[in-house]
């Protein structure tokens, strides 16, 4: 379903058929997109794209099939992500081909993609607040082959993580009750960044303020969490509207919880593991290449 048109397409206004086939004609994809605030609401998947005159942006969407939740959902994404092939024909014998020889090829480097790419590029689609149900969805189908590949979190996913881990344990009983919001920061306002956390040197730190409209909790962390340099970034708020002391005090206690939870997530051992640096990851791999090698010479 066609979604966005470029500045050429006015040309064909009124044409039977025109928005498919200029698509046909014109459309080069470039990435696939999922465009949602909340999972449950999503209903298609967006092939974004540039048109082949203009290079305007251009969207392509395809459904998703209705009340698909959980599995089926991740399941139903990821096949159309890796074989819907709008506006080409594929055969045996010849490939993908149409009208753009461009996106044919785009087709055809996407299927030559190894495991590893697809499973990243799967995850790459989520917002922070499902990437962990989504990582959890790919280790269960597609597990990585090798130690030295991972499925990172982001901040904003580890932010998210705990929130749950805080509620699933009763965490919440007095804070959700008086809390406005609570946001990883990929959904606040300018704030968009989604930093891949690379190392484990960092603490999670939950800090406590009066704001002008209440009490804040704004997490961050604090130390080494990737190789950029920086020893500090905001991850995510809680809210509350309440100014007054219990208000705090609740909040105050909320900060200790989720700063707990936050420690045993991050220094569980296959989580760790996430978190471990590249370099580490790659010296580990060579060691146990060697031990494999040893074993098999002393056979």
């Amino acid at each position: 379903m066609v979604n966005r048109f470029c500045k050429c397409y006015h040309h064909l206004a009124g044409k039977p058929d025109a928005a498919a086939n200029f698509y046909n004609d014109r459309f080069i994809p470039t990435h696939w997109a999922l465009n949602y605030f909340k999972l449950s609401e999503c209903w298609g998947v967006s092939l974004m794209g540039c048109c082949k005159d203009c290079g305007g942006e251009l969207e392509e969407i395809i459904s998703l099939p209705n009340g698909l939740t959980g599995d089926a959902l991740f399941q139903a994404i990821y096949d159309i992500v890796q074989t819907v092939h709008p506006y080409d024909v594929k055969s045996d014998a010849l490939g993908y081909y149409g009208r753009c020889k461009e996106r044919s090829e785009f087709y055809k480097r996407r299927d030559n993609r190894k495991q590893s790419r697809r499973s990243k590029e799967f995850l790459e689609l989520f917002n922070d607040w499902d990437r962990e149900a989504a990582r959890l969805w790919l280790e269960k189908h597609f597990p990585p082959e090798k130690h030295t590949e991972v499925f990172r979190d982001t901040g904003g996913s580890l932010f998210s993580t705990v929130v749950r881990m805080a509620q699933d344990n009763g965490d919440f009983g007095k804070a959700g009750a008086i809390l406005d919001y609570y946001l990883p920061c990929e959904h606040e306002g300018s704030t968009r960044e989604r930093v891949k956390l690379t190392a484990y040197e960092f603490d999670f730190v939950p800090i406590l303020n009066y704001g002008c409209e209440g009490i804040y909790i704004d997490c961050y962390l604090k130390g080494k969490f990737d190789e950029s340099g920086r020893s500090s970034i905001h991850v995510g708020t809680l809210k509350t509207l309440r100014r007054d002391l219990e208000c705090a005090q609740i909040m105050g206690e909320l900060c200790g919880s989720l700063m707990h939870h936050a420690f045993e997530y991050v220094n569980r051992g296959e989580n760790l593991h996430r978190y471990t640096p590249a370099k580490q990851l790659e010296a580990e791999y060579q060691r146990q290449l060697e031990q494999a090698g040893k074993a098999d010479n002393d056979e």
